[in-house]
């Protein structure tokens, strides 16, 4: 399993264009990796990606990330054309 704690937005547009992300839920390993790239694992590797995110003192583990047409990265299931991660830490 692998979680997705921080995302870099395009300061323009607000898009993810890249995701840090560990393998180890409550441990901050500093993987990064292109959005792109974690698309490409997630359609290898489905039900493989959570979020995980802070609340106070903890780690919190979110919901499953899916790809939506092969360009966005979702927590939800309402299929919209955007990425929407939740409220993780932007860097």
């Amino acid at each position: 399993m692998l979680f997705i704690y921080a995302v870099h937005k395009n300061t323009e547009t607000g898009v993810i264009e890249k995701v840090k992300y560990t393998r180890y839920f409550g441990y901050l390993e500093n993987f990064e990796t292109t959005k792109k790239e974690m698309i490409r694992y997630i359609n290898a590797h489905p039900d493989t990606v959570k979020t995980m995110y802070r609340r106070g003192a903890s780690w919190i583990e979110g919901e499953y990330v899916h790809v939506v047409d092969n360009e966005y990265l979702r927590t939800d299931a309402n299929y919209k054309r955007e990425d929407n991660l939740g409220e993780l830490i932007e860097y």
